[in-house]
């Protein structure tokens, strides 16, 4: 996904879901494998930009982002950094939680904000 924005060249989008539409209520083992996911995918590529946006389907996307932070401030090893976004689209009463990752050696902190708010405040802008 680069939104047609040089910036955003190496943006990938992460999703995880639960199989059969089953949730799987205290399973330890979720939280260990998302996160390992994440952390060897952005070793392994350290010039990516992870992005999610917390399900919303169920109104419950303020507990996934909650519960997204705590497993990052778990795993977090000044290695990557994380921002997140609240986008909230004016004719819908929702409140979106967009979520980057990033190796904070390759990209600057300051500089995402600064893109990931352009973007979003165009795509307000083509509504």
């Amino acid at each position: 996904m680069n939104f047609d924005n040089d910036f955003f060249e190496n943006l990938y989008s992460v999703d995880f879901g639960e199989t059969n539409n089953q949730k799987f209520f205290n399973d330890p083992e979720i939280e260990v494998t998302i996160t390992a996911i994440i952390n060897d995918y952005l070793l392994t590529n350290p010039n990516l930009i992870l992005y999610y946006v917390c399900d919303s389907v169920d109104f419950k996307q303020d507990f996934r982002k909650k519960l997204f932070d705590k497993w990052y401030i778990k795993t977090q090893k000044n290695e990557f950094s994380k921002v997140n976004f609240l986008y909230q689209i004016p004719e819908e009463n929702v409140n979106y939680h967009l979520g980057f990752i990033f190796k904070t050696d390759y990209y600057k902190l300051q500089e995402v904000i600064e893109k990931v708010n352009l973007q979003l405040e165009e795509f307000t802008n083509l509504k």
